[in-house]
C-alpha cells in the first residue's frame, strides 16, 4: 500500500515539474502556423513574410500550412484541437469572431490564447481596369438599378471581407451577388480572368495587380488615402460614412503555458520589427498594428460582440 502511495506521489511530482521544464526548453522543433484559407491571400502572404523573419529570433523554423474550408472553420477547428504546447499556432483574423455568429462552430475566440496582433488594415473593392464603371458613383448607380447583377467575390462565405461587402450593401442601399472562393488569392484570380465583376479584399490581395495597372480600386474603406495611391479617395470622402477593415494576429490553443506564450510573443514581435519584414509589409501596403496578448484578447472580445450585433442588423 505504501509503495503504491509513493509511486502515485512520484508520478504527481513528475507531472508538476515537467510542464515548466518543457516550457523552459521550448522550442525544440519547428513551429507551425495554420492559415485557414488557400495560399495567396492577404493572411497567407503576411504570415509567410513574418515566419521568414521570426525563425532566427525563435531559434527554430516557423512554417506556414494552409487549411482552407468551411469559411475558415476547418483551419480554426484544427488549430483549437492542437496540443497546447506552442508548436501549433493559428492565424487569428476577423472571421474567428464572425463565423460563430453565423453557423454552429466547434470553437469561439475563447478556445484560444492570444499571442500577438500584427496587422490592422482597411478593406477595399477592386475592379478590372477595363471595367465599364469609372467611378464609385457609377458603380453604385448601376448596382441600385440592377440588384444582384454585380458579382462580388470574397475569400469565403462568412469571412471578414464578405461581411465588409454585406455591411457596405447596408450602408449604400444596394444588393450584390456574392461569390465565395477558398481564399483571397483565388478570388483575385477570378476577377483577373473576368469571371466576376468586383472583389472584396484587403490590400495585400491584388495590390500588385493594381500597381501593374490590371486592377483598380473602386472603393477604399479606410480613414485616409493610401500613401502609394494618393489619387484614390476613400468612400468617406465621397459622402459614404463607412470604414471597415481586418485585423490579423496569432493565437495558440487554450491552455498553452504562459511562459511559452511569452516566448512566442517576444520572437514574433522581433520578427515584426525586423527591417526585412517591415519592407515587405510596406510593399504589400499593409498597416502594421502591434498588440500584445492582453490587448489582443480584449480586441477579440470586443469584436466578437460587435460582429454579433452587426450581423443581427444586416439580417433585419
Amino acid at each position: 500500500m505504501l509503495k503504491k502511495i509513493m509511486i502515485g506521489l512520484l508520478a504527481t511530482f513528475i507531472l508538476l515539474v515537467s510542464i515548466p521544464l518543457q516550457a523552459a526548453e521550448f522550442p525544440t522543433k519547428e513551429v507551425q502556423i495554420i492559415i485557414p484559407w488557400a495560399a495567396g491571400g492577404a493572411t497567407d502572404l503576411i504570415f509567410r513574410a513574418l515566419a521568414a523573419t521570426t525563425g532566427q529570433y525563435l531559434g527554430k523554423a516557423v512554417v506556414v500550412v494552409n487549411k482552407p474550408g468551411g469559411g475558415s472553420a476547418v483551419g480554426y477547428t484544427e488549430g483549437m484541437k492542437a496540443q497546447p504546447d506552442g508548436y501549433t499556432l493559428t492565424s487569428a483574423v476577423n472571421p474567428l469572431t464572425i463565423l460563430p455568429h453565423q453557423v454552429k462552430t466547434a470553437y469561439t475566440y475563447k478556445d484560444f490564447e492570444p499571442v500577438i496582433n500584427v496587422v490592422s488594415d482597411p478593406s477595399m473593392f477592386l475592379l478590372r481596369s477595363d471595367s465599364p464603371w469609372k467611378s464609385l458613383k457609377e458603380f453604385l448607380d448601376y448596382a441600385k438599378k440592377n440588384p444582384n447583377m454585380i458579382t462580388v467575390g470574397n475569400s469565403g462565405a462568412g469571412g471578414g471581407v464578405h461581411l465588409v461587402a454585406l455591411a457596405f450593401e447596408a450602408a449604400t442601399g444596394v444588393k450584390f451577388n456574392h461569390i465565395p472562393f477558398s481564399g483571397g488569392g483565388p478570388s483575385v484570380t477570378a476577377i483577373l480572368g473576368g469571371h466576376i465583376n468586383a472583389v472584396s479584399v484587403s490590400p495585400p490581395e491584388g495590390i500588385e495587380h493594381v500597381k501593374a495597372g490590371k486592377l483598380k480600386i473602386i472603393a477604399l474603406f479606410a480613414e485616409k488615402r493610401f500613401e502609394m495611391f494618393p489619387d484614390v479617395p476613400t468612400v468617406k470622402e465621397q459622402g459614404i460614412d463607412f470604414v471597415m477593415g481586418m485585423w490579423r494576429g496569432l493565437v495558440a490553443p487554450k491552455g498553452t503555458p504562459p511562459d511559452v506564450i511569452k516566448k512566442l510573443h517576444d520572437a514574433f514581435k522581433q520578427g515584426m520589427d525586423d527591417p526585412v519584414f517591415r519592407k515587405n509589409a510596406k510593399d504589400m501596403v499593409v498597416n502594421l498594428h502591434y498588440l500584445g496578448p492582453e490587448a489582443y484578447g480584449k480586441l477579440m472580445a470586443s469584436e466578437h460582440e460587435l460582429y454579433g450585433k452587426l450581423l443581427k442588423e444586416i439580417k433585419k
